[in-house]
């Protein structure tokens, strides 16, 4: 999924797929970001749940501000630009499980 803040020309994605560990192995990571970059990596809570926060870059999309949970049998992944970091930061402390 995609969301995006048309005036200001922001938006993030939501990557989620089935997840059975309870913790995100380094073969998954590895997986899912090819570069291997986890940099200053935070761990915060999403509504309660236990997630970690990071930079890390590709070659195609540049330096990117990640956030990382898994939550009822569900990895989830949160990307945007490395300049949205503030911007994602406060709609994470949104963030509601239904």
């Amino acid at each position: 999924l995609t969301f995006t803040d048309e005036k200001e020309a922001k938006e993030f994605q939501i990557y989620v797929t089935p997840y059975a560990d309870t913790q995100i192995t380094k073969e998954r990571f590895k997986l899912d970001e090819p570069s291997g970059v986890m940099k200053n990596p935070t761990d915060i809570l999403v509504d309660g749940v236990r997630a970690t926060m990071f930079f890390s870059t590709n070659s195609l999309t540049g330096e990117s501000r990640e956030v990382w949970f898994i939550h009822n049998g569900f990895l989830y992944e949160i990307v945007t630009e490395k300049a949205n970091d503030v911007w994602l930061a406060n709609i994470m402390k949104t963030w509601k499980f239904l």
